[in-house]
């Protein structure tokens, strides 16, 4: 996955330029990413810098996607869950994002449970529900791939059809 792809998305999905979303700038985000994983590469132990580094990746991508969900009518769920993955983002440790994510784990279930939605709503959860259980860079990548060409064909509600 390129920095670049993974910007893009955040982007296009949050309807800014330069996205808020953590606790340090955008860039950041994935060049701290980039180098734990070289060091791995490099022989490194896999360690907690490397698994919160992605975590910080995760976050980014399931954020964009619910914010995508939540545009195309998600509801009160939706925003519930994309409030609750922002606040995670924003945190420090893994720790902290456990914390985050357990403590409102109910508003996660609740969103798949009892849902109607139509077949773009579908692929946004399904992209979303694959982005939680992703376990590596090829797997984000392809997702984010995914996500960036469902951007290209998604029709979102006109804001003026609701007046």
């Amino acid at each position: 996955m390129l920095a670049s792809d993974f910007e893009l998305l955040l982007q296009r999905a949050l309807h800014t330029p330069q996205p808020d979303l953590f606790d340090k700038p955008l860039p950041q985000i994935f060049k701290n990413f980039d180098q734990a994983e070289s060091r791995v590469r490099q022989g490194g132990p896999v360690n907690n810098e490397l698994h919160f580094a992605f975590e910080k990746i995760r976050l980014g991508v399931a954020t964009a996607l619910m914010q995508i969900f939540t545009d195309l009518g998600g509801g009160e769920v939706s925003e519930k869950v994309l409030e609750v993955l922002k606040r995670a983002a924003k945190a420090t440790s893994i720790n902290q994002i456990d914390a985050i994510i357990q403590k409102e784990n109910k508003v996660f279930e609740k969103l798949f449970q009892d849902l109607y939605t139509n077949t773009e709503g579908e692929l946004i959860l399904d992209l979303f529900a694959r982005t939680l259980e992703a376990d590596s860079r090829r797997e984000m990548e392809q997702i984010v791939k995914e996500i960036l060409q469902a951007l290209q064909n998604l029709e979102f509600p006109d804001e003026e059809d609701d007046l």
